[in-house]
């Protein structure tokens, strides 16, 4: 199976498992595909293949229809879902040249379409060329390198994609005990950015003091969705937080601001 088909399957499991659960009491799920030859929205047009998931639950109110597709915005209880299904459609779908919408009514149900780019060649043929095109336009100016200490492969290869659209090399490790390994070997590093949940002995405050010890003016970044507990002891360390959900606009700021605050970004 190749790469680009593997992540539409990827795309329909998310777009099902969502709708699953929206019906916690039992319902349908209508899965369904068509043409939209004529297809117009706000940034594309053209001839489209239009791949439908519809569910009969409980529908999204306004509020959660306006971030439903923010990485990390999840509406599920704590365990239940990362919060990335939905943000892992929209980008398959943006990086196709495609789109996605959603039709909702609270107590009806809701519709998520999915748009991508009708073609009339072999996909075979194309896949090299057309996945060189898609890396080629997403490429974006070397900024830097980032470590990135996350311990979740799905979240860890969404928020890796992110940093590399903002022009940042990535090295991932799934701990803090590994992160300060890699550091020890003196691996080039412009900033470490990691969540404060970790498994292991460290949290992402353990390892924002160990590497103020070790490499006082390499800068921190962390993350958290419970990011209001966690402030005032990473603030103490004087480190930033970036708290989920957030999008891309929102980690170059944080980014940014992290270099700029501190003392002298190294990369040694």
């Amino acid at each position: 199976m190749n790469a680009r088909l593997h992540r539409l399957g990827h795309a329909v499991l998310n777009l099902a498992v969502n709708a699953r659960d929206a019906m916690e009491n039992g319902g349908t799920i209508t899965i369904r595909v068509e043409n939209a030859p004529n297809f117009r929205a706000a940034e594309i047009k053209g001839d489209f293949v239009c791949l439908s998931v519809i569910d009969t639950g409980t529908g999204m109110p306004p509020h959660v229809k306006e971030h439903a597709f923010e990485p990390f915005f999840t509406t599920k209880d704590v365990g239940r879902g990362s919060g990335l299904g939905l943000a892992q459609v929209y980008g398959f779908a943006k990086q196709s040249g495609g789109t996605v919408q959603i039709q909702t009514q609270v107590g009806r149900g809701t519709t998520i379409k999915l748009f991508l780019p009708r073609s009339h060649k072999s996909p075979v043929a194309d896949e090299d060329r057309l996945a060189a095109h898609v890396t080629a336009a997403r490429a974006a100016p070397a900024v830097g390198s980032v470590l990135l200490v996350e311990d979740d492969d799905e979240v860890a290869a969404l928020v890796a994609d992110m940093l590399q659209q903002l022009g940042y090399t990535v090295t991932r490790t799934g701990s803090a005990e590994a992160a300060l390994g890699a550091l020890a070997n003196g691996r080039k590093v412009d900033l470490v950015f990691s969540d404060i949940m970790m498994p292991g002995e460290l949290d992402g405050v353990d390892l924002a003091r160990e590497i103020r010890t070790r490499r006082m003016n390499l800068p921190v970044l962390l993350t958290s969705g419970f990011a209001e507990r966690s402030r005032l002891q990473a603030e103490t360390e004087g480190v930033k937080i970036l708290a989920k959900p957030y999008g891309i606009a929102d980690l170059a700021a944080a980014l940014a601001e992290a270099r700029v605050s501190s003392p002298r970004a190294t990369s040694g």
